[in-house]
């Protein structure tokens, strides 16, 4: 193969996204990208959305400077990746991240006469587009393809700019989480999101507390971190469950597989998702899934065969479904089977050809 076709196939990518820490889904998300494009031949080149800690002295402590200095620094490293690759992949969400984020940096590449394919982000996007469409409408426009990692999002593009974006989906390291049969499902919850208003933990400690009035051995363990921790632990003092509730605190993405392997039945209740990587975790070792049908989760949770599916906030039925797994052990079973076989659409090999095809097409040195 001469060069030129190397290049064609692999080309040096400009990968824009957060990267941790902290541990949040994007930024696992990158993580997987970088190794996944380096393992097919291209240079990566990092740049971080989210600031390192701890950088531009005491001015940075100060919230408004501090996202100045922030925004200055990234445009910065930015540009200096656009003069070293053939193409851009930037990983984006919406509202406070594209007025920040994105829109200053599409600016800086568009003038830089890169192209840049587009991975949106984010189950809140309808909402985005329906107050600030005619705003970004133009600017999305001129990226050169954008991709997203379910066909919810990609719904949402089609209605609000009849744009077409490809889905990509994302990336489950199924080699990382052991798929472990269950013949029982003991009442031993998991949580794994973070700790604020999206995702509906108030709910899952609701729904629990009925859990337990059913089984007084049930347990509950929350890893994540967030700004609601200490309002989350009073609720659960409130609900008389804090003694059966462990709030671990956020988990490295190498140390997750140990809690999917010692819990049964994974929760979840977001209030705005788009396709959380969590769900595809609890997928791949084996726990069914019982979560709210928030944006994009039906996309993925086909309802009654992959998982159990309920409605935003009902924290009642949230129990019912979980308590149905518990007294069905077949039931329970055949979810997880069916979940197993659904995660393999996302593992590695089968999305490296989907992606790395894609950025060569559009790459340009």
């Amino acid at each position: 193969m001469n060069d030129t076709a190397t290049k064609q196939q692999c080309p040096a990518v400009c990968l824009v996204s957060p990267f941790p820490p902290p541990y949040g889904g994007m930024a696992i998300q990158a993580e997987k990208l970088a190794a996944l494009l380096r393992e097919q031949g291209s240079e990566v080149v990092e740049v971080r959305t989210n600031g390192a800690s701890g950088q531009g002295g005491a001015m940075a402590r100060i919230p408004g400077v501090r996202s100045i200095i922030n925004l200055a620094r990234f445009l910065r490293d930015l540009d200096s990746a656009l003069r070293r690759t053939d193409v851009v992949y930037f990983l984006s969400g919406f509202f406070n991240f594209y007025f920040w984020v994105t829109f200053p940096a599409l600016l800086l590449i568009y003038a830089r006469r890169k192209p840049v394919v587009l991975s949106a982000r984010g189950g809140d996007a309808a909402r985005f587009f329906r107050r600030y469409g005619k705003l970004v409408g133009p600017v999305l426009r001129r990226v050169d393809k954008i991709t997203t990692p379910s066909g919810f999002l990609r719904d949402v593009f089609r209605d609000a700019f009849a744009l077409e974006a490809q889905v990509i989906p994302n990336i489950a390291d199924l080699d990382q989480f052991e798929f472990r049969r269950r013949d029982q499902f003991r009442p031993r919850l998991l949580v794994t999101r973070n700790l604020e208003q999206i995702y509906g933990i108030d709910t899952v400690l609701r729904a629990f507390a009925l859990v337990r009035e059913q089984h007084p051995d049930a347990t509950l363990v929350i890893a994540g971190g967030g700004s609601l921790r200490a309002e989350l632990e009073q609720l659960a003092a409130e609900l008389k469950v804090d003694d059966a509730v462990t709030f671990h605190g956020p988990v490295s993405h190498a140390q997750i597989q140990r809690l999917y392997g010692e819990y049964d039945i994974y929760v979840n209740a977001s209030r705005i998702d788009n396709l959380p990587g969590s769900l595809l975790e609890a997928f791949a070792s084996g726990l069914p899934v019982v979560s709210t049908r928030a944006g994009g989760i039906p996309y993925m949770v086909e309802d009654g065969v992959t998982g159990m599916l309920v409605a935003v906030d009902d924290h009642q039925a949230l129990a019912e479904q979980v308590l149905r797994i518990i007294d069905d052990p077949a039931l329970g079973l055949a979810l997880a089977d069916a979940a197993y076989a659904e995660s393999q659409k996302y593992a590695r090999k089968n999305v490296a050809p989907q992606l790395v095809n894609l950025l060569a097409q559009h790459a340009r040195p």
